[in-house]
């Protein structure tokens, strides 16, 4: 007999300090979903602090600080969080940023959750956006490759449904510590195959497999090279990509080409795929533990047949509704939304997205995080999501 699907409610624990008409934390059974939080805004004012500008630790202090206030207002904690999105607009100061760990998501509670990070297009002064999903206390997270050392993250932890992988990057093969090239024409491909590599070593040391992963986020430093991800994905997962998630470009930071860091059921535990009518080799979204993935869905798509849609093109306002209502996937309402990852071509456009993602989603409007990226076929919107089944 197929295994059931747990389902969950969704509920709005905490609003946006700003009054957006969004959630600042969402519950879905023992899921905590927060907002993106800014490091340039005053923790107590929320207006922009002009004195922080290239202030990065006073930056990842407001930043990190604001989940942690999110968290225990709602009566829980940055020490549950599992997995911890960092975008920035640098990579110099990362070891700095990671020292902070320790204060904000607990002294040895930090060592248990995963850690994604790439720099991107950021608004004005503002150095770094951070989102992040916990756990309520009764879900037992278990490092299964323990951190390196105290202020970094774990590189695989296990709790309740899933299993989560740190961000990796494709410097070298795990397995044959073959070291990839860099700055060649081959680059892109050898260290996307070595952060699949990765990717597969995490897995297999939870007793998972690749196909167990039901989300992957990748930033490239090119977004040109999308297609070459598709296929390299392909080439790795058996010709076809069973996972939702994102690709999208930003400037990355260092010398490396992809930052890719995935979410999988755990083992035991059961995965649907809705396959793109377009493509019937990329997933259109999964389903496991209680959630849906969606993958990344354009403003210039057709979101169920995957035709593109010219006469957008340019239009920031069509886009973000054809994004939004694309996201009705798996047969799940836009009131189940439970998390947005919003990517914008020109990040500038983040109060006029959501003025029209207030309109569309409502009163139960989920967490949301407004990143700027570079988008396939110059898109000025895409969004990818997860729901409650």
């Amino acid at each position: 007999m197929a295994q059931e699907q747990p389902s969950y409610e969704k509920e709005v624990l905490l609003e946006d300090e700003r009054g957006r008409g969004f959630a600042a934390v969402v519950r879905c059974g023992p899921y905590l979903f927060v907002s993106g939080s800014d490091g340039h805004r005053d923790l107590q004012s929320e207006r922009i602090a002009p004195e922080l500008a290239a202030d990065a630790i006073g930056q990842c202090r407001n930043s990190y600080g604001r989940v942690d206030r999110r968290l225990r207002r709602c009566g829980y904690g940055g020490d549950h969080a599992v997995w911890i999105e960092n975008f920035t607009s640098g990579q110099e100061w990362r070891l700095e940023r990671m020292a902070l760990w320790p204060e904000y998501f607990g002294r040895s509670e930090h060592g248990l959750a995963v850690s994604f990070g790439a720099q991107t297009h950021m608004s004005g002064i503002n150095m770094i956006t951070t989102t992040v999903l916990a756990l309520t206390p009764d879900v037992q997270r278990t490092a299964i490759v323990p951190q390196p050392a105290a202020g970094r993250a774990s590189r695989c932890t296990r709790a309740g449904s899933f299993v989560y992988v740190i961000g990796v990057r494709g410097h070298e093969d795990p397995y044959t510590h073959a070291v990839a090239p860099e700055e060649t024409e081959d680059s892109f491909d050898s260290q996307l195959f070595n952060c699949h590599q990765w990717l597969k070593s995490h897995l297999d040391k939870a007793g998972a497999t690749p196909e167990n992963l039901v989300r992957v986020d990748a930033c490239l430093r090119d977004v040109n090279q999308l297609e070459r991800y598709r296929d390299g994905c392909r080439q790795f997962w058996g010709r076809r990509v069973p996972f939702g998630g994102y690709a999208v470009g930003v400037p990355l930071g260092a010398r490396l080409e992809q930052e890719i860091g995935g979410v999988a059921v755990a083992p035991g535990g059961r995965k649907d795929v809705a396959w793109r009518e377009d493509r019937s080799d990329e997933a259109h979204a999964t389903r496991a533990g209680g959630l849906v993935f969606t993958s990344l869905c354009s403003g210039l798509e057709d979101a169920r047949t995957g035709r593109q849609l010219p006469e957008l093109h340019g239009d920031k306002d069509g886009q973000a509704r054809q994004a939004i209502r694309g996201l009705a996937r798996f047969g799940v309402g836009l009131d189940r939304l439970l998390r947005l990852d919003v990517f914008l071509r020109d990040i500038y456009f983040e109060d006029g997205f959501l003025r029209i993602a207030r309109n569309l989603l409502g009163p139960e409007a989920p967490a949301i995080t407004v990143l700027g990226a570079d988008l396939e076929r110059s898109a000025e919107v895409a969004i990818t999501a997860i729901a409650a089944a």
